[in-house]
């Protein structure tokens, strides 16, 4: 058990870790959208306002959740030869869906901390259903909750509840905002499995990488609180995310071994400078062996697919072609407009599915997939769903995907169930 959260958490940081700059940490000096400094008292050293925890915006008034034309759940198999159905046909099979493109949280490889979103601004729970139902033409899809930082949506257990009716909702967050309830919450609406970020086993890094005091204490104890708050043992996963940067490749054991011990997966993909433009930041090269060793010793705990990590060196080294990107997936950012990638909402879109059918949007998504030359990002998104498309990167996930693979610390969820 992990102890409570400090209240001090909730306070700002009132330094600038080291080596980070106070603009948007690739040395721009961008502000967010209230300008504050970084001594400010409601400033954490990257300008960023400090949020009470929860937090989020108020429920739209019109159309409530319960308004909403929402049909009967598939039963899970029934989702999994969907998904299947849809990998077979060569349709999209995982979906990003950026929830809310704000976020409290000052991460030094990311820059979504200097978005000010007010709440018409972004996604309705009538957008999340039409968004569901046209996503259903396709199949049942897994469908990525990421933003910035999910949790700050007040009804995100209501927008995981109308995906999970036809498709696979996983979230990744930092850890904030979750507590038992909402954990509880999320899990009840058909939540599949969800990704708490770690980058460094050492607090007080992590808290610096993260820009926010006591972030590896947050995590643990969200961590805690999704594990006890699972209703169904036998699909619902928790993992640790952890981001591969410049300076944490001697982490990545002990956040394996971090995983073990609070009996969860742990997955590592590689920062992108397509995030702030700091080539400083790429990842060393020799991950790809210290990642292999890892996943030959923990093949249980460490959930990243083998052919994933063996193209570590590669993408840092060269970049790696072939994207997949607008063919097998796409994102779907905070205001329905698709594109073939998280990166290119605002250059390159593809339509908007308020206003346009999944059949056009999936032509302009395909027509930005004929385009693509990008080789700059090997994200989870793109490496776990691309090496799905041969035939030993097929069979290394497909355990996974069929059940647990691993008993729970509890007992619950044998191998197999």
């Amino acid at each position: 058990m992990t102890s409570p959260i400090p209240l001090e958490s909730l306070l700002p940081n009132r330094t600038a870790p080291q080596g980070i700059s106070a603009g948007n940490g690739n040395g721009t000096g961008l502000l967010n959208g209230n300008g504050l400094q970084p001594h400010h008292p409601n400033g954490n050293g990257r300008r960023i306002s400090e949020i009470d925890l929860p937090i989020g915006p108020p429920l739209p008034v019109a159309p409530s959740f319960d308004e909403l034309d929402l049909g009967s759940p598939r039963g899970m198999w029934s989702k999994k030869a969907r998904l299947l159905k849809a990998f077979l046909l060569g349709r999209p099979v995982w979906v990003t869906w950026q929830v809310t493109y704000n976020c409290n949280y000052g991460c030094s490889f990311c820059t979504y901390w200097q978005n000010d979103f007010k709440p018409h601004e972004e996604n309705s729970l009538e957008d999340f259903r039409i968004g569901a139902e046209k996503l259903s033409e396709l199949g049942s899809l897994i469908v990525s909750l990421a933003g910035g930082e999910p949790m700050l949506r007040r009804d995100i257990h209501q927008i995981v509840d109308i995906l999970a009716r036809d498709h696979f909702p996983y979230l990744t967050t930092s850890g904030s905002g979750m507590t038992t309830k909402r954990a509880r919450q999320l899990w009840e609406a058909g939540l599949w499995g969800c990704s708490v970020s770690i980058d460094y086993a050492n607090p007080d890094k992590h808290a610096e990488h993260r820009g926010v005091k006591f972030a590896f204490e947050r995590a643990l104890k969200a961590i805690e609180q999704l594990m006890e708050a699972r209703t169904d043992h036998r699909y619902q996963r928790v993992q640790i995310i952890s981001v591969l940067t410049d300076d944490n490749l001697a982490e990545m054991p002990k956040l394996c071994n971090l995983a073990r011990e609070l009996g969860v997966y742990w997955q590592v993909q590689p920062y992108s400078v397509m995030k702030t433009g700091n080539e400083k930041q790429r990842h060393l090269r020799g991950a790809t062996e210290v990642l292999m060793d890892l996943k030959e010793r923990y093949p249980e705990t460490f959930h990243t697919n083998r052919l994933y990590l063996e193209r570590f060196d590669e993408a840092v080294n060269d970049g790696i072609d072939g994207c997949i990107a607008g063919r097998a997936m796409f994102n779907i950012d905070n205001q329905m407009v698709a594109s073939k990638c998280v990166e290119f909402n605002t250059t390159e879109p593809c339509g908007n599915l308020r206003e346009l059918s999944m059949d056009e949007v999936l032509a302009s998504l395909h027509a930005a997939h004929e385009r693509n030359t990008c080789t700059a990002c090997w994200y989870s998104c793109r490496g776990e769903t691309e090496v799905l498309y041969e035939p030993r990167g097929f069979l290394n996930s497909m355990h996974s995907f069929l059940w647990q693979s691993r008993r729970q610390p509890d007992g619950k969820g044998a191998q197999g169930d």
